[in-house]
Parts: structure tokens; sequence; C-alpha cells
């Protein structure tokens, strides 16, 4: 066995060398002079492999050694079916929207167990997965093929990474379906028009009060039907003038800088509240469903290829550079758009709160001056 100090006096070889610690733990030399941990192991169809465990003396000897007993205790388990690691796989991604949970689950089990759950997940090769993925394609599910073929992938990941296969046969499959044509939601983007919209929202008086409020303060604020549908009384800090929506799948929150005049339509909302929900559902202690605020505009004489509800974000986008000349900078980061640049956005965590609040502000403003 390897102790610190006789790794910390190996000298730098002329070709690699290996040298043993125990139970298939090494400790790789290069002629560069990096030092690498290795596990020798055998896999599910009995032959002999290596996984890297990290360079020395980042990883200390101890710290491989736990990482070489815990893989050890994975490599015991035989014969893993795709449908275990799919489950092992949705529980260990840790879904906070057990709607999307049970959206992603609901695709597992519909495109891929039938023909894969029961196969040992290290058997599985492209020519297993492409015609599933080629079957979806055929009925014109464009979209959903794709996005069956990245669940595949990311199940196959986890495999690889729990030794339970040692490649990923969905990933070169990326592509292999038609891509999708790019559907915007429609979304009135028309100054004149747009203000005939909100003129039409004000007068309504055949909606439910709730239904109206949400209408009213969407142009607003431009959030997703989710997020304002399931807001809740105590997102609102009339305090701070802030909507906090809660974090997300990703781990981040929202906040929407409040203007006076859409505060008062809040207060509103929280007066006629049940408490549960900030726009009362038409049952008690439910929220709006999905598809009543779409209802709502097609009940206002509103097209829905005009328009819909998610529209009212790009209408927001393309007025407020065009008309109200803001930062567009601000504008994706106050839609709640992630900086496309992943370095820049690691760096660069400001929230520009005092400045999302102006723009808010002339953003509101510029909406009541078309009424």
């Amino acid at each position: 066995m390897l102790t610190t100090s006789q790794i910390n006096r190996i000298k730098i070889p002329s070709k690699l060398v290996r040298h043993l610690d125990s139970d298939g733990l090494y400790l790789e030399v290069s002629p560069k002079g990096t030092k690498g941990w290795r596990y020798r192991y055998k896999n599910y169809d009995e032959k002999w492999t290596m996984k890297s465990l990290g360079h020395y003396p980042q990883v200390s000897l101890e710290e491989a050694r736990e990482l070489r007993d815990d893989l050890k205790n994975v490599a015991q388990y035989k014969a893993v079916t795709f449908e275990l690691a799919a489950s092992q796989w949705l529980e260990y991604k840790g879904y906070t929207s057990s709607k999307n949970k049970k959206l992603i689950q609901r695709r597992i089990e519909s495109y891929l167990l039938p023909k894969l759950g029961d196969m040992i997940i290290s058997h599985i090769k492209p020519k297993d997965i492409l015609p599933l993925l080629k079957q979806i394609e055929a009925r014109g599910y464009l979209d959903l093929a794709r996005r069956v073929q990245t669940i595949t992938s990311q199940i196959f990941k986890y495999g690889v990474q729990n030794l339970y296969c040692e490649t990923n046969p969905a990933e070169p499959l990326q592509g292999c379906t038609k891509k999708p044509t790019v559907r915007h939601m429609p979304a009135i983007t028309v100054e004149s028009e747009f203000a005939n919209l909100l003129r039409t929202i004000d007068h309504a008086e055949h909606l439910m009060p709730s239904v109206k409020l949400c209408l009213q303060v969407a142009p607003h604020v431009f959030l997703r039907s989710e997020s304002i549908r399931m807001a809740k009384p105590a997102d609102i800090d009339f305090d701070r003038k802030l909507w906090i929506i809660p974090k997300d799948k990703m781990g981040r929150e929202h906040w929407i800088p409040l203007t006076d005049p859409v505060i008062e339509l809040l207060k509103l909302a929280v007066a006629q509240s049940d408490g549960n929900y900030l726009f009362n559902g038409s049952r008690p202690h439910k929220p709006l469903s999905e598809n009543t605020l779409n209802i709502a505009l097609r009940s206002l004489g509103i097209d829905k290829n005009k328009h819909v509800f998610h529209g009212f974000r790009s209408s927001f986008s393309t007025l407020a550079r065009e008309h109200c000349r803001l930062d567009g900078d601000l504008i994706e980061l106050q839609l709640g758009h992630i900086e496309g640049n992943k370095v820049k956005a690691a760096y660069d965590r400001s929230m520009r709160l005092e400045e999302r609040r102006e723009l808010m502000g002339a953003w509101s403003n510029y909406l009541f001056s078309l009424l």
C-alpha cells in the first residue's frame, strides 16, 4: 500500500507508470509529472476497465481510497435495468416542480420503458434507441422526439457516472430527428392594437373579478402563466414594492419592482383573495386554471392567432425597445432570461434593482399613456 510520503518521493518517469495501492486503486504518473488516481474493476460485461478518480494532491490518498470503496460498492450491483436507472435518475434530478417531474416521468413511461425498461442498461445500443425516436418523429411530434432523446441521454449519463454502463448510447443520436419549426407565441406588438387591447380589458364587465385583475396586472409585469396563476398574497412585499417569484428549478428568485398603480391593483387582488392564491380560481382554494386567461382573452374578441396570454412578454420586449427606448439588457433581465454568455453570467450576478425600478416605472407610464 502507498503512503503519502512515498507518493511525494515518486520521481517523474520517462514513460507512463502505475503504482498499485490496494484493491484496484492505482496512482498513474505521467512523463509530464501529473499524478492521477485510477480504479481498475470489472464492468457488467465482466471486462476490466479503468475509471479516473481525480488528480493528486487535489484528491488525497485517503479520499481516493474512499472514492474507490464507494465505486466498488456500486459495481457489485449486477444487471441494473434501464427502468431502475431511470427511476434513480428521476429522484437524483430533484425536481422542485411536481408538474415537471410528472411530465418527465410520463414521457419515460410512455416512450422508453415499453421497449427499454427490462433491458440491462449496459447492453443497450444506439440501434435500440433510434427506432423509438424515429417512431415519435413519424407521428409528427418533432419537438417531443428531441426532448425524449435528451431525457434518454441524461439517464445514460447518470448510468455512466454510477458505473451501471460504460458509454452513453443516446448521446450520438442527438439531432437524429428533424428539427422542429420554431413557433413564436402570438403577440400584439403594434402600438395602436396593443392600446386597444388594454382598453378592452379595462372596460370588460363580464369577466370574473380575479380574472379581470389578473389581465390588468399582466401587461405591467409580463409574467409567465404559471408564475402569475400560482402567485400567493405573501409573494407581494408592499413595503419594498416588490413581487418576489419563488425560486425556480435552478434555485433563482425573480424580483419584480412594482409601481404605485400596479400596487393598487394588487391590493384589490389581495382584498378579494381567499388567502390561498393572489388571483382566485372559480373553485374555492384553487388557482386560475391554465386555460382560463386565454379563454378570457377570446371572450374579449382577441383571436388566438393574434394574441395569447404569454404574448404579453413579447409585447413588452418589442414595445419597450421600439417606443420606450429602454435598455435591452435590462429588458432581458426583467423578463428573467439568463445571460447567454455563461462566463459573464457567473461573474455578473448584479440584480440592477434600482435600474429595473426605473425601467418598470417608464413601462407602466407608457401603458397608462395608451389608455
